[in-house]
């Protein structure tokens, strides 16, 4: 392929399909910006990003590729619409992002009726999905994307639960990727120094225990057992602090609320911190100030929670839940994470505690940032992406050795 392009004088077309992109709020938005600036640095593909028509899109954050805010509507009736969006700018390769907020309740099936159709109607042209997430109870429910994950040439996903929850579609294991991911966030050397400062500029006692949250507030992430978590802890221990460095999801300002008003109702007012919507640099003292990092998704974490990576870079011990009706991430237990169940404010306490009193050495959280280093897992990250689109077979996903 690069050879014609080369006598041409231009390079492949990569079309990135992304229902979300800077700013809007999802978690697939600053990855599709990354990816595709990445991408376009290393100068073998001409970069175009296929995005929502959405007033949120900043056209100015791409560099060095081009941005299309077109799609009015993700939809299954739109799915022919879309497919003549893509097909008309003549791509070379077609990179699918699945899901983004944009593809919530029935849209959460655009996906499965865009791909097959894509490829049925430019069947040489490699399709690439990247399948973000599907975590979800019920094994019937993750069959709605099987007629994607079908047609595509490609899948890749982050993490072994996706990997095991795709396999079991009966998808063919030689089509199927890891592409590792790591936080988006800059964060400051861990030191005693760099603690004791973020406590002061934060208000916060130098011998609170104090733990840290950071992500959507979002009933799926159990914020509410997160206070009552920190409530058990205040009844044994006086000198405590949370924060909660995360705005309300969209949709989500009720719930927001009544988080704010159990906090209050709880006696914690004057032990929390809530940031809202943080800056980069504000969730980098926030991190910098606490003692464990604690998660509680209600389906149960894995390695595609960048949040929960920010915490490992964060050098922090971590407490997160596991979900038994879904697959596990056993990746999780060899960094060290404490396994919660989701809604036991007493167990998590208790994980917490332990943390305080056995924490992990120095040495291991070290390991641990270092093999997850952001610029080393983001270049592995589209050095898979390039494997997939160039057919080649995908290579084993690389072990941390606690």
């Amino acid at each position: 392929m690069w050879d014609r392009y080369k006598s041409k004088n231009k390079l492949p077309r990569l079309i990135l399909v992304s229902g979300s992109f800077p700013n809007i709020a999802c978690g697939v938005s600053p990855h599709t910006e990354r990816i595709a600036r990445l991408t376009a640095e290393r100068d073998l593909y001409d970069v175009h990003v296929l995005t929502s028509a959405d007033a949120a899109v900043d056209i100015s954050a791409a560099q060095g590729y081009q941005v299309h805010p077109c799609i009015k509507k993700w939809s299954m009736r739109k799915a022919g619409e879309i497919r003549r969006e893509i097909l008309a700018r003549e791509p070379d390769v077609i990179h699918i992002q699945n899901p983004t907020i944009k593809y919530y309740g029935w849209n959460s099936l655009t996906m499965s009726v865009l791909v097959p159709r894509l490829k049925k109607m430019a069947p040489r042209i490699p399709l690439v999905v990247t399948q973000h997430d599907i975590a979800v109870g019920q094994p019937i429910f993750r069959r709605r994307y099987r007629p994607m994950f079908w047609a595509a040439d490609a899948v890749l996903v982050s993490n072994s639960r996706d990997e095991q929850a795709v396999l079991a579609q009966g998808i063919d294991a030689a089509k199927l990727y890891r592409a590792p991911v790591s936080s988006h966030i800059k964060l400051t050397a861990r030191s005693e120094e760099a603690k004791a400062a973020a406590r002061r500029a934060m208000g916060i006692s130098p011998e609170a225990l104090c733990i840290v949250y950071f992500g959507f507030i979002h009933p799926a992430r159990n914020i509410d057992v997160w206070i009552k978590t920190l409530h058990c802890l205040s009844q044994s221990n006086d000198d405590i602090h949370g924060i909660i460095l995360g705005g309300a999801f969209p949709g989500q300002e009720k719930y927001h609320q009544q988080c704010r008003n159990l906090a209050e109702k709880s006696g914690l007012t004057r032990k929390m911190t809530w940031t809202g919507y943080a800056r980069e640099d504000q969730i980098a003292q926030g991190l910098a100030a606490a003692d464990v990092f604690v998660s509680l998704p209600q389906r149960g974490a894995d390695m595609r929670n960048s949040s929960i990576i920010t915490g490992m870079l964060a050098e922090l011990p971590v407490v997160t839940t596991t979900n038994r009706r879904y697959y596990e991430d056993e990746d999780l237990k060899t960094m060290g994470c404490i396994m919660v169940s989701a809604d036991q404010p007493e167990e998590i306490s208790r994980a917490i505690e332990d943390c305080r009193l056995n924490p992990p050495s120095a040495d291991f959280l070290a390991r641990r940032r270092e093999f997850l280093d952001a610029d080393k897992i983001w270049r592995e990250h589209i050095d898979v992406h390039f494997r997939a689109y160039r057919n080649l077979p995908p290579e084993p996903a690389r072990k941390f050795n606690g």
